[in-house]
């Protein structure tokens, strides 16, 4: 029974949902820079093309990214 109640605790803090303090940090940690290659970015249209500058931005301003 002790078991099973220290595996059941255990679980149950995997599933606990946790606030960040700080959502940007947690943003650019699980982010990195787009940086196609010419041929990829010569095949992109502009929608795609704008989705990535601004993508590239926002990290700029957040995370410091540098071109």
């Amino acid at each position: 029974m002790g078991k099973a109640l220290i595996l059941c605790l255990l679980l149950a803090g995997c599933t606990t949902p946790v606030s960040p303090d700080n959502p940007r940090q947690v943003w650019c940690d699980h982010n990195q820079p787009r940086r196609p290659s010419a041929v990829v970015v010569d095949a992109m249209t502009r929608p795609e093309l704008d989705e990535m500058n601004a993508y590239n931005g926002k990290g700029a301003r957040w995370c410091g990214w540098r071109p």
